[in-house]
């Protein structure tokens, strides 16, 4: 039986991250542009890591979102980084699509000592193949 992707990752509007948050993105024709299946849920999980755990409580949502902004202000070293790729790691294995982090790595990238970049592989329901999503964390 042969599984639809679209359906099984969803579709949502296509968001951009500009200077002032995260915004639709449209066509040249001003017409909404969308996210659908592998694109869909690489954005959902990366709103989920952005997202404050508990933001969305009066929407209904109470346990949405990561902790990662609890981190702001720690020192970029081993002990952050840790916490950082645990909170993440929470966060991105509430989504029902989610089967397992294969891989999770959380670095200091050149030159940015107050970001710790996060490299990690996805295994996703009805998948072979992980989802490979790269996310920034801001210390600062």
């Amino acid at each position: 039986m042969a599984i639809d992707r679209d359906k099984l990752f969803g579709v949502d509007v296509l968001l951009g991250d500009f200077a002032q948050g995260l915004d639709p993105i449209t066509d040249p024709g001003g017409d909404l542009k969308l996210a659908e299946g592998p694109d869909n849920i690489a954005q959902a999980l990366t709103l989920r890591l952005k997202v404050r755990r508990g933001e969305l409580a009066r929407l209904g949502w109470p346990n949405y979102g990561s902790r990662l902004h609890e981190l702001i202000g720690e020192p970029n070293n081993t002990r952050t980084r840790a916490i950082v790729m645990a909170h993440a790691r929470s966060a991105i294995l509430e989504d029902p699509r989610v089967v397992d982090i294969a891989r999770l790595e959380a670095r200091m990238p050149p030159g940015e000592r107050d970001t710790v970049r996060l490299d990690m592989d996805i295994q996703l329901i009805e998948e072979q193949n992980p989802l490979n999503l790269v996310f920034d964390v801001a210390l600062a």
